[in-house]
């Protein structure tokens, strides 16, 4: 059971368990004795031959080949094509260009041709196109069938046939499908189709599972699914019987009022009839308990430290009657179950406990970050030792805070620590306290006698945060707005907190604190002060950005970061070597030294930036081709450039004004010249190029005469971008008559600058491209 905790993945740990046992796996053309020809959905859209990837081309060229994928056998006509790949914006000549994209994905298909023939063939057949192709080279349709014969075997009771037939399915899962397709509406479809797919195979495997005795596995593969999908009554019931056929009852029947609380709140709806009766045979010890296997995954505390991945080899079995009961207090000595400790046990001994790396993983892949996931774990570990402070993770938009907070709850939960979540919301309309009303709606949900009591206890104090938010439009202290109404619902929500965590520790997350409303800051300034060695842990994220703006103005996100209480983790780019790991996990291919130096320079190490310009090249196949790289890193995907729009229209006016002028100075640059060709401007030039400093965007030379310079060249690109073509010649024109009175070393020195200041992205070349780039209608969800 252990292995199945060293994977990144779900799938990947039950293809490792199948191997373990000796089962075949389903990985690949080869494995499964078709031809090395094989065409991938899972994850990005594929075709190999001979384990090298074929040239699909470029993001359209791939679209056309998923349409007709996902409708394979089936003729597709032009017109519904071009409506599909254009999204009614079709080019001059949509017929010809669809060709063309034809033409070539034959050739691409053709490339890959054995002394058998061609696998693939887009063949035209009128009024449009089919794919032909057999399809077991196609690994989702070999996903399918697998799943088919899982059911089939679990439905005529061949519970082994079954499990195996469905670990080799879920093996083959790489990624979720189309990955980088599913702008286009079928593809799409098919994406949300495969994936309800998906956990209908992850509840078959669970149920074949539980009939052949191995609850632990069914624990593993099915607590982050239930995270992810409440509404999902099979896998919850699954769930259920899991836990209590490992002895934890307690856990089984907090999950059902869970489970019911949110099916009540989000649909209106009662469990149906079969989880219902899960829940009547748990209740009813119509299950029978049986003893763990010797192998089980629990995790346990020895001397060494945590160990998240079970008992090692030399660890000796436990019987059922030693398995401590959910009520239990922890056992003595050296190795213990790691259980949050019971009111009459707080003097809980984690000497030596440590997060390490290894766990098993619910996201995507994690890499470069094992110390501060170290670090990160021990601040969480000591607040829930009575530590009293705040855990911060600070960083720039897309470096991976979220993805780091996430992993660390995958191991707490591991750990069978409960974590909760709230994410800060800016803008209108938002109520005050937000993002405390979702830590405390789930805590009613996750622990409903205790939080009965705490609300019988404080009345209408809490009564508006449980407000549901379709109806509800009264915010916290809106009927009496003093100061004395203010504080009173704030002590209520912090005594509310302190004690659920007094009777079981708990840790509270709280994304983008820099988004946060005044209230819900005020709650968190005063939750600080009253920390006095609860078992309480809360952890913060904030934008390096928005801290910035914050710590200019005095405000509480600054006092809250800056306090002598609380601990930070700071994330930045990851290393050239690291880079590298990221990219060969995300895409399975061998990149050359040299294209990672592109890579790694271009992204700065950021890992949401780095995958964004992994998907504008296309094709994985295509990173080994360096003209094909340097040609999509000219531009700066669509994505990164509306995230560092939103970032620059946080920014005061003025400092927005001094920065699009230095973005037309090249690449360094003196305060001196800035001045010079802003002469004539009202702007206090040194407040607003301090401003920008504060905020991370430029930076300063520590040796005389002190350029400035971007810190991120892709902001330089951006604000020069949203310069008209008017306002780049004036600026030009200023930069020329400044420097004509400097000597001529110094004009030389800024050539470069002029001719950088010439450059501008390709698909935003003009300002009504760039600054519709940066509307708000064209914002995204924030990336990270």
């Amino acid at each position: 059971m252990s292995d199945l905790f060293k994977g990144v993945t779900l799938e990947r740990a039950i293809d490792r368990k199948a191997t373990a046992d000796g089962r075949p796996r389903v990985d690949g053309a080869v494995e499964t004795g078709v031809s090395a020809w094989e065409l991938r959905v899972f994850g990005s859209l594929t075709a190999l031959h001979a384990g090298r990837s074929l040239p699909l081309g470029p993001l359209r060229h791939r679209a056309l080949l998923g349409l007709l994928l996902v409708r394979m056998g089936n003729v597709v006509a032009a017109g519904q094509l071009v409506d599909e790949l254009w999204s009614g914006r079709p080019p001059r000549r949509p017929i010809a260009t669809l060709q063309t994209y034809v033409s070539h994905l034959r050739r691409a298909l053709a490339s890959g041709g054995e002394q058998g023939g061609v696998r693939a063939r887009v063949r035209h057949s009128s009024p449009g196109y089919v794919l032909e192709i057999d399809p077991e080279l196609v690994d989702v349709h070999r996903f399918e069938t697998l799943v088919d014969r899982g059911r089939q075997d679990l439905a005529e009771r061949r519970f082994h046939s079954a499990r195996d037939e469905l670990s080799q399915a879920l093996a083959l899962w790489r990624g979720d499908p189309y990955l980088e397709l599913t702008s286009y509406g079928p593809i799409a479809d098919e994406n949300e189709r495969l994936e309800q797919l998906r956990l209908t195979a992850v509840e078959t495997r669970a149920g074949a599972c539980l009939a052949i005795g191995e609850a632990d596995s069914v624990v593993t593969a099915l607590y982050p699914e239930v995270q992810r999908n409440p509404t999902r009554e099979r896998c919850v019931g699954h769930l259920m019987s899991g836990l209590y056929l490992l002895g934890r009852q307690a856990e089984s029947l907090r999950l059902y009022e869970q489970t019911r609380r949110h099916l009540a709140d989000e649909l209106g709806v009662d469990p149906g009839a079969e989880l219902q009766g899960v829940h009547a045979d748990i209740l009813h010890q119509r299950l029978p308990l049986t003893e763990p296997p010797a192998s089980g995954g629990s995790c346990v505390i020895t001397d060494r430290g945590t160990d998240l991945c079970g008992p090692g080899p030399e660890a000796a079995p436990r019987s059922a009657a030693a398995t401590p009961g959910p009520d239990d207090p922890p056992t003595a000595g050296p190795e213990r179950s790691f259980r949050p400790p019971q009111p009459a046990a707080r003097t809980r001994d984690t000497t030596g406990a440590r997060l390490l790396p290894g766990g098993a993983r619910t996201r995507g892949v994690l890499v470069g970050r094992d110390r501060e996931l170290a670090v990160l774990g021990d601040h969480v570990l000591d607040a829930l030792d009575g530590g009293s402070h705040l855990t911060a993770v600070l960083g720039e938009m897309g470096v991976g805070k979220t993805e780091l907070v996430e992993e660390l709850a995958v191991r707490l939960h591991e750990l069978l620590q409960e974590v909760v979540w709230g994410r800060c919301t800016s803008g209108e309309g938002v109520p005050a306290y937000w993002v405390w009303a979702q830590v405390f709606r789930q805590l009613a949900v996750s622990r409903p006698e205790a939080f009965r009591k705490a609300e019988a206890r404080f009345g209408s104090l809490l009564a508006p945060l449980m407000l549901d938010p379709e109806s509800g439009r009264r915010s916290l202290g809106g009927e009496d707005p003093s100061a004395r109404a203010r504080f009173l619902t704030q002590d209520a929500m912090c005594e509310t907190l302190l004690s659920l965590a007094a009777e079981d520790p708990l840790v509270v997350v709280l994304e983008d604190l820099d988004q946060a409303d005044e209230s819900s800051l005020e709650l968190l300034a005063l939750l600080r002060t009253r920390l006095h060695c609860e078992p309480l842990s809360v952890v913060v994220t904030a934008d390096d950005t928005g801290a910035a703006a914050d710590l200019m103005g005095g405000g509480a996100v600054a006092e809250a970061l800056g306090d002598s209480r609380t601990r930070s983790v700071r994330l930045t780019g990851l290393s050239r070597r690291e880079t590298g790991d990221l990219v060969s996990a995300q895409t399975l291919v061998e990149v050359p030294d040299e294209v990672l130096r592109l890579l790694h320079e271009r992204s700065r190490g950021n890992p949401y930036v780095l995958h964004q310009f992994i998907a504008e090249v296309g094709d994985p196949g295509l990173l080994c081709d360096r003209a094909v790289v340097e040609n999509a890193l000219a531009d700066i995907p669509v994505g990164v450039r509306q995230a560092l729009c939103r970032r620059l229209a946080a920014l005061p006016g003025p400092v927005l004004d001094v920065l699009r002028c230095c973005s037309a100075l090249g690449g360094a640059f003196e305060l001196a010249l800035v001045r010079e060709v802003l002469g004539g401007s009202s702007t206090d030039v040194e407040a607003a190029i301090e401003a920008a400093t504060r905020h991370g965007l430029l930076r300063r030379a520590a040796q005389p005469p002190f350029l400035l310079s971007f810190r991120d060249e892709l902001v330089q690109e951006v604000l020069l971008g949203e310069l008209s073509g008017s306002d780049r010649a004036r600026l030009r024109e200023s930069v020329v008559r400044a420097l004509a009175q400097r000597p001529a070393a110094l004009h030389a020195e800024y050539e470069p600058g002029r001719e950088r200041a010439r450059r501008t992205p390709r698909r935003h070349s003009t300002a009504g491209d760039a600054k519709g780039a940066c509307g708000p209608t064209s914002v995204p969800p924030h990336p990270a």
